[in-house]
C-alpha cells in the first residue's frame, strides 16, 4: 500500500527571554506501508489505541540528517508517535515504525512547499 503524509520534526527555538519552545517542522513525504497491523494492550483498563505499522519512506537529505528528531507521522488521518527509525546504509529509504496515537498538540510550522 502506498503512503503519502506528513512527518513532524522537533524544532526548538529560544525567545528573547531565554525560554525554549518546541515548534515542529512538518514536511510531506511519499513511501510504502510495509507492515499494517494492530496491537492490543489488554493490561490497561482504558488501553491506548496502538498499531505496529512500518512505513518505508523515500529519504531526502533533510530526512537523512534529521531522522532522530522525528516526532510523529500522519497515517489514515491521525498522528502516530514514531517508536523507532531504521537507517539502511546505501539505501535511499528509511523504515519508520509507528505505535500509539500522538497526543500532544503544539504549534506547528509547515515548511514544505508542496
Amino acid at each position: 500500500m502506498m503512503w503519502y503524509g506528513q512527518i513532524a520534526f522537533s524544532h526548538q527555538t529560544k525567545d528573547e527571554t531565554g525560554v525554549v519552545d518546541d515548534h515542529p517542522i512538518l514536511k510531506n513525504y511519499y513511501g510504502q506501508v510495509i507492515r499494517n497491523s494492530k496491537r492490543d494492550q489488554l493490561q490497561n483498563i482504558n488501553p491506548n489505541l496502538s498499531i505496529t505499522n512500518q512505513i518505508s519512506v523515500i529519504a531526502d537529505p533533510f530526512l537523512e540528517t534529521s531522522f532522530h528528531d522525528i516526532l510523529y507521522v500522519t497515517f489514515m488521518g491521525s498522528k502516530w508517535r514514531v517508536s523507532s527509525v531504521e537507517v539502511q546504509p546505501n539505501n535511499p529509504r528509511l523504515t519508520i515504525n509507528i505505535g500509539e496515537l500522538y497526543k500532544e498538540d503544539i504549534g506547528e510550522t509547515n515548511y514544505d512547499e508542496g
